[in-house]
């Protein structure tokens, strides 16, 4: 029988190959995210409604673009789960940078994952918003746009802020990533938890803390991109 030979050093660069596509799963998460938003705001009829928006609106909206907000409601989910493989690669990296005895990965995979869940939680709803018996009623219509804000806002970028931090904390210590991306973690954790005042603050897109949120999630996802594409192109 003919015997396979291995070529030297074959299972280190497959062992390397399966790292980078676990690195670059977070990258992959905000182009899907970034999906969600086209099918929900550019190709509908119209952008997502507003929070403060009349019923008249959310209902035009969702009984005529009820396939654009279920590819809304797809997309996130598949985001969500792309957020967890990336968080789930984090918590491995955090570890082997040194930090596993510190509360630095634990903190890092809590936040992630408490992050997908809402994350996935908003893709629910989303695709419950596109049920036509669903958008007759008034005031869970208008309930559930107000949790499809919620939780895919402030409730994805206050948790979100954690892995951020740990990966800005390693990359002020030159560790994994470079100095600069630890600046811009910095920004982003601060926004993402200030963030969380949304739910202080009045339901409706031009308050100071609805500007506060969306800062706080162009910070957390571009840092999330990069560090993601860094990660992956690193020997």
């Amino acid at each position: 029988m003919a015997t396979i030979k291995q070529t030297p050093g074959g299972g280190y660069l497959g062992r390397m190959t399966i790292r980078r596509i676990w690195a670059a799963s977070g990258a992959v998460a905000i182009v899907l995210f970034g999906c969600g938003l086209l099918f929900g705001d550019l190709l509908g009829s119209s952008n997502y409604p507003p929070l403060n928006a009349s019923y008249a609106r959310l209902r035009t909206y969702f009984l005529h673009n009820g396939s654009e907000v279920r590819a809304l409601g797809f997309f996130h989910l598949l985001s969500a789960v792309a957020l967890l493989c990336f968080i789930a690669y984090l918590h491995d990296r955090f570890r082997d940078a040194g930090q596993p005895r510190g509360p630095l990965p634990a903190i890092t995979l809590a936040g992630g994952v408490v992050a997908a869940a809402f994350l996935l939680c908003s893709a629910l709803v989303y695709r419950t918003l596109a049920e036509p018996a669903v958008v007759r009623d008034p005031a869970l219509t208008h309930a559930l746009v107000v949790l499809s804000y919620l939780a895919g806002g402030p409730a994805v970028a206050a948790p979100l802020a954690l892995p951020v931090a740990g990966g800005a904390i390693l990359a002020l210590r030159r560790v994994l990533l470079p100095r600069w991306t630890g600046w811009l973690g910095t920004a982003a954790v601060a926004a993402s938890l200030l963030s969380a005042t949304t739910l202080l603050g009045p339901m409706n897109n031009t308050s100071v803390t609805y500007a506060i949120l969306l800062l706080a999630a162009v910070l957390a996802l571009l840092w999330t991109f990069i560090a993601s594409i860094l990660l992956a192109a690193a020997r």
